[in-house]
């Protein structure tokens, strides 16, 4: 086993594959998440420092309108309480800025305005007397909002008027008694009020009643500005403060993790590409990385002994894979093979047995019309005899008809009937007996038997046609004993090896007819031997006067899907079927002998009887 440090590998050899770079590294993914933690952190700071602020802008905000709004009560009440008491003791006469509290203290929120512009002193009404004084659409809401609920002691809130914002209080003001001179009766009311302002508006004011609102206006232009200041300087500090933090975190994420990682990812990325090398790495300290190491270097051993047997067993598994597929197209086709043989010993069964019917018939009444026959012209003979002088239209007639002529070829013509129906009686003996193909159980048989049928099922191809000459068919039988086997199988077997005969020696007529002379003096044969080998087997032999086998072909004849013929006329499998059938059904042998130029002999050696572990293996 080699062993390698990642620090050793080659620079050529350590090279990262394209597909295996990541679109992005996990410390970029990692600073992204600490940046999008960050801005989160930041987003709810921000928010919560603005709800401060908020809270904090709001107070400042009252504490200015309550120390004016303090400052206005207090001239409001100094009026009131002080300076008109102390007027009224000189002059009833109606002085306006001793006695009326609101133009009292309008005339000094005058004075504070003078320095101080932006802040805003009102004291509105719903029907004042003074015109100034009428409450615009927003005051009058609030005085509403008082008079409904009686209660309420204060209102604030946020108005931007002409696009300035100003945090307003109101107060409600009721009417006192004090105000009676000025707000009773129109006719009580002093003669100046009335020439200033008319009798329309401000009388008739019941005490106890909210009619006015004392409100302060308080500027936030300098507040807003002083909290977007603060949260700023807030943001801008932080945003400062992150970026060192996310750095420092890179530089020792990449340091303590980063590299690491990248470490162990390239020698994985190198087990693959150099099989059979062991990458080792760094695998000291605790950590969940040091860990991840130990880990992987144990991995590595176990896939550099996996890979020592891989190929081995790799090639052990398709040479069973190879041999699993090679059986099961053979049995495919062995099967299909023998569902058209069994089809085809059907279909001769079935002619046979439609041509017996008939025959038997024939069979039956032929000896007998030829006894009638034999019985009709004795009686003619007889009659000519006692009766020589023939009436003429007899003696025409017969002479038409050639009576002694009749009379010696019909015995002739009804024998040769005879033959012919016999001639069919056997031919349908032996296509019965072709037809046990479907019989699947061991029988002892006549092997004569099952060749005379195959040469029936062949006897069209025996024939002279077009294509060739007769072929001469020789049998030379032996005396065979009858032979425990499966006779449809070895009907197959005889079918398979008389058909490579008949195409054989057709073949090599079709060579040699190149040559007038040789095509002309050859003559197809084939020769079926038969005869006792001991007293436990027999040998059938089917030669041919063919082209012959050479002895790299013949080999190779017995192989399955091995064929001389062109594509689309032979598969393969009719010999490697025979073999099968031969010696593992039947426990025999079966083999070639031949010579180029000289033709080929097939050979099959059968048992006359079975072995019980044969039987049981062919059931």
């Amino acid at each position: 086993m080699r062993y390698k440090k990642v620090e050793e590998m080659p620079t050529q050899v350590f090279t990262t594959l394209a597909k295996s770079q990541p679109k992005i590294p996990i410390k970029l993914k990692f600073i992204i998440a600490v940046i999008i933690s960050l801005i989160l952190v930041m987003g709810a700071g921000v928010w919560n420092l603005n709800r401060i602020q908020e809270k904090s802008f709001e107070k400042e905000a009252r504490n200015r309108s309550e120390l004016v709004l303090n400052f206005g009560q207090a001239s409001r009440n100094y009026v009131i309480k002080k300076l008109a008491p102390a007027v009224e003791k000189h002059t009833k006469e109606m002085i306006f800025e001793a006695k009326s509290n609101a133009f009292a203290t309008r005339s000094i929120f005058e004075l504070f305005n003078e320095q101080m512009p932006e802040y805003i002193y009102k004291q509105p009404a719903l029907n004042p007397m003074n015109p100034v004084d009428k409450a615009d659409a927003f005051e009058a809401e609030i005085i509403d909002d008082f008079q409904v609920n009686q209660n309420k002691q204060e209102k604030n809130g946020y108005r931007t008027n002409k696009n300035a914002e100003f945090f307003y209080v109101a107060q409600p003001i009721k009417m006192e008694t004090s105000c009676l001179q000025c707000h009773g009766r129109p006719e009580d009311a002093p003669q100046s009020i009335r020439d200033n302002y008319g009798t329309s508006n401000g009388f008739n004011w019941p005490v106890g009643d909210i009619v006015s609102a004392l409100m302060i206006y308080v500027p936030t232009k300098d507040l807003r500005a002083n909290q977007a200041s603060m949260i700023n300087t807030v943001l801008y500090t932080f945003i400062g403060l992150s970026i060192v933090l996310i750095s420092l975190i890179y530089i020792l994420f990449d340091k303590l993790v980063g590299k690491r990682i990248y470490q162990v990812s390239q020698a994985m990325n190198q087990t693959g590409l150099t099989p059979g090398v062991t990458i080792k790495i760094d695998d000291q300290g605790s950590d969940e990385l040091a860990r991840m190491a130990k880990i992987f270097n144990i991995m590595a051993d176990s896939l550099d002994d996996a890979y020592c047997n891989l190929e081995q067993k790799v090639a052990v598994r398709t040479s069973e894979l190879e041999q699993t597929l090679q059986e099961l197209k053979i049995a495919q086709t062995q099967l299909i093979q023998t569902e058209k043989m069994s089809s085809l010993g059907q279909l001769v069964a079935g002619i046979a047995h439609e041509i017996n019917n008939p025959l038997s018939f024939i069979n039956g009444n032929i000896d007998h019309a030829e006894q009638y026959i034999h019985d009709l012209l004795k009686l003619v003979d007889l009659f000519q005899q006692t009766y020589p002088h023939k009436d003429s239209n007899i003696q025409k007639y017969l002479q038409e008809i050639d009576f002694d002529f009749l009379s010696e070829d019909l015995p002739k013509l009804w024998n040769s009937m005879k033959i012919g129906s016999n001639r069919i009686t056997q031919i349908v003996i032996t296509l019965r007996n072709f037809s046990r193909l479907d019989q699947a159980e061991m029988k002892s048989v006549n092997l004569h038997e099952g060749i005379d049928s195959t040469l029936v099922i062949l006897q069209h191809r025996l024939k002279a046609n077009s294509d060739h000459p007769e072929i001469v068919l020789t049998k030379k039988y032996g005396n065979l004993p009858l032979v425990e086997c499966y006779p449809g199988q070895l009907n197959q077997v005889f079918m398979n090896l008389l058909s490579n005969a008949i195409d054989a020696v057709v073949s090599q007529f079709e060579n040699n007819m190149t040559n007038y002379v040789t095509g002309a003096n050859f003559q197809p044969q084939i020769l079926i031997h038969t005869k006792i080998v001991n007293s436990n087997s027999v040998i059938v032999k089917i030669s041919d006067n063919g082209a012959g086998i050479n002895e790299q072909v013949k080999s190779q004849i017995f192989d399955p899907f091995f064929t001389t013929k062109p594509i689309g006329k032979g598969t393969g499998l009719g010999l490697s079927i025979s073999y099968k059938i031969v010696v593992e059904r039947h426990q025999g042998l079966i083999w070639c002998e031949s010579e180029l130029g000289k033709g080929t002999t097939f050979c099959l050696q059968i048992p006359v009887r079975q072995l019980v572990e044969a039987k049981h293996s062919g059931n």
